[in-house]
């Protein structure tokens, strides 16, 4: 199952703020997703003392299921009015490393407001562009709604320790946990803010980006491709 709260005023928009519950049976899931979800949990603890400067309501979601085919987030993805979702935030395999990185899908606005919050602790933060459909931003991403992937860089090869019994806590460092916890709060804020608009993405464009990045021949093969041919 998902596991939801909400803070801030009710109002007709929102921001949901996720990361993926389970991890593979093999793995602890120290940094996938034990580090996301703490760190959603520290994001709320921290903006429920900001409560009054918060313009738009925020659900925080934690979904079941991601490593089964992104059960939880589908699920909530086709129950939820997309239409008035601001954004999503969702945060999978962090901590690992100090650096902070935000693939914003393309969404201009999303990639400005990561960045701001970046230059104004002084805190280094990667910001890219290109479509991750997996995670469970995805089932809000590709049908326009903005979205960021949040995870953290680091010197290792691939998924690193993840999915693999090495995935353990000793791994993680507090202190990162407590930077990207202040960080992405600042962002929720920022982006919860009145005067803050964020335009959606065609389907059609989302998926004509995934022909040219070469993604989609291997979501059709494994019937993750949900756009008419």
């Amino acid at each position: 199952g998902n596991a939801h709260a909400e803070l801030g005023p009710d109002t007709d928009e929102e921001l949901l703020v996720t990361s993926l519950l389970d991890a593979l049976d093999l793995a602890e899931g120290a940094m996938d997703n034990g580090a996301g979800t703490a760190t959603v949990i520290e994001v709320a603890r921290a903006l429920a003392e900001r409560e009054e400067e918060l313009d738009t309501r925020i659900r925080f979601v934690c979904f079941g299921s991601e490593e089964v085919g992104l059960v939880g987030s589908t699920h909530e993805s086709e129950r939820a009015d997309r239409e008035a979702i601001r954004a999503v935030v969702n945060v999978d395999s962090n901590v690992h490393g100090r650096t902070l990185t935000l693939d914003a899908h393309g969404f201009d606005e999303l990639e400005d407001a990561a960045e701001s919050v970046g230059e104004r602790f002084g805190h280094p933060v990667s910001v890219g562009g290109d479509l991750v459909p997996h995670s469970d931003h995805w089932p809000f991403v590709r049908w326009g709604v903005p979205g960021y992937v949040v995870a953290a860089e680091s010197d290792s090869r691939g998924r690193g320790w993840g999915h693999t019994h090495a995935d353990t806590l000793e791994k993680l460092e507090r202190r990162t946990l407590r930077e990207q916890a202040i960080l992405l709060a600042e962002l929720v804020v920022d982006l919860a803010d009145e005067g803050t608009s964020v335009e959606r993405r065609d389907p059609r464009d989302v998926a004509a980006e995934l022909e040219a990045e070469d993604l989609a021949a291997g979501m059709k093969v494994t019937g993750d491709w949900v756009y008419d041919s």
